[in-house]
């Protein structure tokens, strides 16, 4: 069971619509019955709470108000405690108080930071890798993330790149259509100007 996305700065109605998504890993179901998120937020999970194998769990600050706006259905919580916008600790024990898994999120250094209050979550790009390295998240291409499903619907992973602010970058000023040829693998762009961000 790992964290795989965090609605921690929503676009409206903040204290309402947070909420914490977990990702079983397995191919088995898990009885995470007497298992508890700690840190920025404390819940304990009810007797008979199951996860499906490759199965999502839902915890909300605010479960009816979620369902409500999303459909969704089966949210627990409330959770007690807020999901700080500028940065927190959440963890996830098992039922011996062993902590399975911890994520530190933030709004700087390799963090994204979208979903500081522009209506995305953050979003772990592949929910089979540590919740720990901020490499390993992203943020939701949709408004309002997507609490009980797969982040990246229809996508077998995002890609998504990181560069440095003055890095340089190569584009074409010509102003001429290029067509989609210059998306393909092989293409030249040797003759495109090179300029640093911010272009």
């Amino acid at each position: 069971m790992v964290f795989n996305e965090i609605m921690y700065h929503p676009l409206t109605n903040e204290p309402g619509m947070e909420w914490v998504e977990l990702y079983n890993q397995m191919a088995v179901d898990v009885d995470v019955s007497g298992w508890a998120l700690d840190g920025a937020v404390t819940y304990s999970f009810p007797s008979n709470t199951i996860v499906r194998g490759g199965g999502f769990l839902v915890v909300a600050a605010a479960p009816g108000t979620l369902a409500s706006a999303t459909g969704l259905t089966n949210v627990l919580g409330p959770f007690l405690g807020r999901l700080s916008n500028s940065g927190e600790t959440l963890q996830l024990r098992n039922n011996s108080g062993r902590v399975v898994d911890k994520v530190s999120y933030g709004v700087d250094g390799d963090w994204p930071v979208a979903p500081d209050g522009s209506g995305v979550s953050l979003a772990k790009i592949d929910h089979d890798t540590a919740s720990g390295p901020a490499s390993n998240w992203s943020f939701s291409d949709q408004v309002g993330g997507t609490p009980g499903a797969e982040n990246f619907p229809g996508q077998d992973s995002v890609p998504v790149q990181v560069f440095a602010m003055d890095a340089s970058w190569k584009f074409n000023a010509s102003g001429v259509d290029l067509g989609s040829a210059w998306t393909q693998p092989g293409y030249s762009d040797a003759v495109w100007t090179t300029g640093k961000a911010w272009l």
